[in-house]
């Protein structure tokens, strides 16, 4: 019978899909689970710990080590935990992306009610902001913290772009600014 995925593992599928990354490697070591992923010529190790009370910043700086030892540009961890203060404060100026506990299991873009989104690239961002003769400010606001911005990986100053469905106006599109 085949192994069921623990809840961390189905966080880390969901981030690793809708950011279009590439598992070149999986490693598993006790309580973590080290992910070697690729997107386009970029490299990113992403780090599942499981089972522990608190993240703390000891295990930051074990990620940023392996980044440093395999020549990586940044990290990701996951945990079904929470993370201590310091490793909160520290871990981006250490180039690590922390994943809280709260993002949801299953996919929330299956849901109906819940629309498609992209995170538009700095160009794609720039000719939107021209074709309406806008600052990113003006768009509606979307919070970086919002469990749609974290699986995309967008980051304040980002622009998302949703594709809306609609029977009574068809398909539209509506942006967001990351703040």
């Amino acid at each position: 019978m085949p192994r069921k995925d623990t809840a961390i593992e189905k966080r880390a599928k969901l981030i690793i899909k809708y950011r279009n990354m590439k598992v070149t490697k999986k490693e598993k070591d006790g309580d973590l689970i080290i992910y070697h992923l690729t997107t386009g010529d970029r490299r990113s190790i992403m780090q599942c710990v499981c089972n522990q009370r608190t993240v703390g910043i000891a295990f930051v700086r074990d990620l940023k080590k392996l980044l440093d030892e395999t020549e990586t540009e940044n990290g990701i961890m996951l945990t079904d935990s929470k993370f201590t203060w310091s490793a909160r404060h520290n871990a981006p100026s250490l180039d690590v992306e922390l994943i809280p506990s709260t993002i949801p299991t299953f996919d929330i873009f299956n849901h109906k009610l819940v629309p498609r989104a992209v995170l538009l690239s700095k160009e794609e961002g720039c000719a939107v902001l021209e074709k309406y003769h806008a600052e990113p400010y003006q768009f509606p606001w979307m919070k970086s913290k919002d469990p749609i911005s974290i699986i995309l990986g967008a980051k304040s100053g980002d622009i998302v772009r949703f594709t809306l469905e609609s029977m009574t106006a068809g398909t539209y599109v509506k942006y967001r600014y990351v703040t």
